[in-house]
């Protein structure tokens, strides 16, 4: 599998959604999915995601990892951001599926990716309905618009 350099700013959202979209533009996706990767397990309300997106299929396979940028730790523009990512796969007609990695290696893999442990990630990952990830958090009183 080739792997990529990682896409995006950690923690800059909208960046590294630009990023993606800019990376993907007029690319053939067929077969491929997005894997999302988080630090966290049942807390999503608080959890940070970085993507991975897999193209192709087995020695022609491609991956591309991206900053830990999405998901509501980094506020209502990384709700909005996993949101339109996940808007993004399902209209390319990739599945969507989450993986979770320990905290103490999840900075680390998302800088400096290589093929084993994407391999790991890849294997490791579950289905998930995209649903649960357009659905932003209620905003917080310090957040109204």
């Amino acid at each position: 599998m080739q792997i990529a350099d990682p896409l995006g700013v950690p923690g800059a959202p909208l960046e590294t959604l630009n990023a993606v979209m800019t990376r993907f533009e007029g690319s053939e996706l067929s077969g491929g999915r997005l894997i999302l990767v988080t630090d966290r397990q049942g807390d999503r309300a608080r959890a940070s995601y970085a993507a991975l997106v897999v193209t192709g299929k087995q020695a022609n396979a491609a991956a591309v990892v991206t900053a830990a940028a999405f998901g509501p730790r980094f506020g209502r523009v990384g709700a909005q951001a996993l949101a339109d990512l996940v808007v993004w796969a399902t209209g390319q007609a990739l599945p969507v599926c989450e993986t979770v990695l320990n905290s103490s290696d999840f900075s680390r893999v998302l800088a400096e990716p290589d093929a084993r442990e994407v391999a790991q990630l890849v294997a490791s990952s579950n289905p998930s309905d995209p649903a649960i990830y357009t659905r932003l958090p209620e905003l917080q009183p310090d957040e109204q618009e």
